[in-house]
């Protein structure tokens, strides 16, 4: 009986183990793949009694070029669901929080203005030589959609050529309601993006740092 107990409990722990490695893989190369950059997760925790998922520390590396070794950093991001949820044609999400997040945003500024380039890919769109991606379309792609966006504690940091640098500074939290990969039934996450870094625009204290963020990416 101790040595089948022995055994059972082993074995539950080469379980537990492989099932949080590869859930943690998976995610990792998902993200990396929608992000285009590599990601490095510290922990991923799947409870499916209390239907939630934590990723904790989770890092989105910048290209080398750049001055920050970062481009998004996270404490703790917490998603809640819905069993029922995640079968319909568009996946529906309790709640994703976002804790003590850190964006570092990085603009080389060049000679020739259609030059510029930043570490967050907007620039390059404003580029002449700027080709937009073209990717296999899919038999039926299922949309996304968070019901609810929390923000809490975010944090910035700026840097343009060196010249101007702004760091450490800290937002108001933030939160969104219906927020996803549909642009008929929720707001896109790209205009969640853009409303962000003017919220970092509007609460940036330094004059000279607004002008020329106006001049990059209003002009």
């Amino acid at each position: 009986m101790k040595k089948a107990l022995i055994y059972i409990f082993c074995i539950s722990l080469i379980l537990v183990f492989f099932h949080n490695f590869f859930i943690h893989k998976i995610f990792q190369i998902y993200l990396e793949k929608i992000t285009e950059k590599n990601i490095k997760i510290e922990s991923v925790n799947i409870n499916f009694i209390s239907k939630t998922v934590v990723i904790k520390n989770i890092q989105v590396f910048n290209d080398p070029k750049f001055q920050y070794k970062s481009v998004f950093f996270c404490n703790e991001i917490t998603s809640q669901f819905k069993y029922s949820n995640l079968f319909r044609e568009t996946i529906l999400i309790e709640e994703i929080k976002f804790k003590n997040p850190i964006i570092y945003i990085e603009i080389i500024e060049k000679k020739n203005k259609s030059k510029n380039e930043d570490n967050i890919s907007v620039l390059e769109k404003k580029q002449d030589t700027y080709v937009e991606k073209i990717y296999p379309k899919k038999a039926k792609d299922r949309n996304i959609i968070f019901k609810s966006v929390k923000i809490l504690s975010p944090q910035a940091n700026l840097t343009i050529s060196k010249t101007y640098k702004y760091e450490n500074f800290y937002l108001s939290d933030m939160k969104f309601n219906n927020v996803g990969t549909s642009s008929t039934k929720s707001t896109h996450f790209k205009k969640i993006f853009k409303t962000i870094l003017s919220i970092i625009y509007i609460q940036i204290p330094n004059i000279e740092i607004q002008k020329k963020l106006r001049e990059f990416y209003m002009s």
